[in-house]
């Protein structure tokens, strides 16, 4: 009787020791869940007397220390990384314009046949390289976008027409016709840089890919505002969603560059307004539908 007693209370004092040490370890998890899934300074705390629970708790909070100074380490390095590259894309687009604009002065000039060749090679030359410096730009924008969002409510026709009308001459120039359709007075929470860069991208992208026509409709549709744009094109598109690979080339026009890079990037920033890209293809005409929703805080 006596061993059975002693047994019995022994049962229960590991049995209590158990429950409150489990009961330990899942406040622990808990905390360790939140700290994960969320940025803060938070540590690992407990009132418990367990010396293993109190250990395991020490070494996290070692753990959690490093891990913070290491990211925000990684963080200033980006930082300076993306400063770097911002200042070195406005350094070189400022000769590339000027190079382009002295370029532009002596084709007008110029009479042989042969000098005016050369002088052509030479404009095509900087416009790519003008085209991938500005991808880069994009590229560290995004970076910077995907830390913090700017929000303002905005008019999003206003800023489409404003766009259209800075690009008519383009459009003109390479005899594209376009056709509008444009709700008036839009409004929508959005980020005005990301916005203002992707509505050029795209009509970047029409410029250097279209033929003949582009339709552009913009219409509100309960909480978000759609814009289509339509345009045609030299030869049919394949395999359409393989455009979104930003190491897929294919060329679509009469000039050989890349839309695989671009309309990566109009992705991505669309992405960054909580917004979608969709693409649709028929025959000899490419379809590009952005919808723009309420964008939200990073």
């Amino acid at each position: 009787m006596i061993w059975t007693g002693l047994f019995a209370v022994l049962f229960l004092l590991v049995t209590s020791y158990l429950i409150f040490f489990f009961l330990d370890l899942h406040k622990v998890v808990k905390q360790l869940t939140y700290i994960s899934e969320h940025e803060t300074n938070a540590e690992l705390v407990s009132t418990s007397k367990n010396w293993l629970v109190k250990k395991l708790l020490d070494k996290n909070n070692l753990l959690i220390k490093k891990n913070k100074a290491f990211y925000q380490e990684q963080r200033q390095k980006e930082k300076q990384v993306q400063k770097i590259l911002t200042n070195l894309t406005h350094d070189l687009k400022t000769p590339l314009t000027v190079s382009s604009g002295y370029n532009q002065l002596l084709l007008k000039e110029i009479e042989r046949e042969d000098h005016r060749q050369i002088l052509e090679k030479i404009d095509t030359s900087l416009m790519d390289i003008s085209h991938y410096l500005s991808y880069l730009m994009e590229y560290n924008l995004i970076q910077e976008k995907e830390m913090k969002l700017q929000l303002e409510t905005l008019n999003v026709s206003e800023i489409l027409q404003e766009n259209l009308f800075t690009y008519y001459e383009e459009f003109e120039k390479q005899q594209i016709r376009l056709d509008l359709k444009v709700e008036e007075n839009q409004m929508l929470l959005l980020d005005s840089s990301i916005l203002q860069r992707l509505i050029q991208n795209i009509l970047g992208n029409i410029l250097k890919h279209g033929h003949e026509y582009a339709e552009i409709a913009l219409k509100k549709d309960a909480d978000y505002i759609e814009i289509t744009f339509t345009n045609g094109l030299i030869k049919p598109i394949e395999d359409i969603q393989v455009f979104f690979d930003r190491f897929f080339t294919e060329d679509l026009s009469r000039t050989n560059k890349s839309t695989g890079l671009g309309l990566s990037i109009i992705k991505e920033l669309a992405g960054l307004l909580n917004s979608q890209v969709t693409l649709n293809t028929e025959k000899n005409e490419f379809q590009l539908v952005l919808t723009l929703k309420q964008a939200r805080e990073n």
